[in-house]
Parts: C-alpha cells; sequence; structure tokens
C-alpha cells in the first residue's frame, strides 16, 4: 500500500519559515535595501486600480 503524502499543518508552516529565512540570508544587497524601502513606506506606496497586481 502506498503511505499519504498528506503533511500536517504545523509541519508545513514550520517547513515553509525555514525555506523562507533561507532564501532571505542568500537575497543580494540591491534587494535587500528594495525590501527595507518597501517595508519603511507601508502600504500607502502600493499601487491601486489597474497597476496593482
Amino acid at each position: 500500500m502506498k503511505k499519504s503524502k498528506h503533511e500536517p499543518k504545523p509541519m508545513m508552516a514550520a517547513r515553509f519559515q525555514a525555506e523562507a529565512r533561507e532564501a532571505l540570508a542568500k537575497r543580494s544587497g540591491k534587494r535587500s535595501r528594495f525590501l527595507d524601502v518597501a517595508l519603511s513606506n507601508g502600504s500607502d506606496f502600493e499601487p491601486v486600480g489597474r497597476l496593482a497586481g
């Protein structure tokens, strides 16, 4: 019989967090500055209407 491929949600969330931390550690300086500026400005500078993606 085949084993179920279902992964419990807490384990899946922990795996996603670990992958995200790993990806953020590898980001370049330019990308880092872009994300830091985007976070500091907040949602007021997000595009609206047709520009929103």
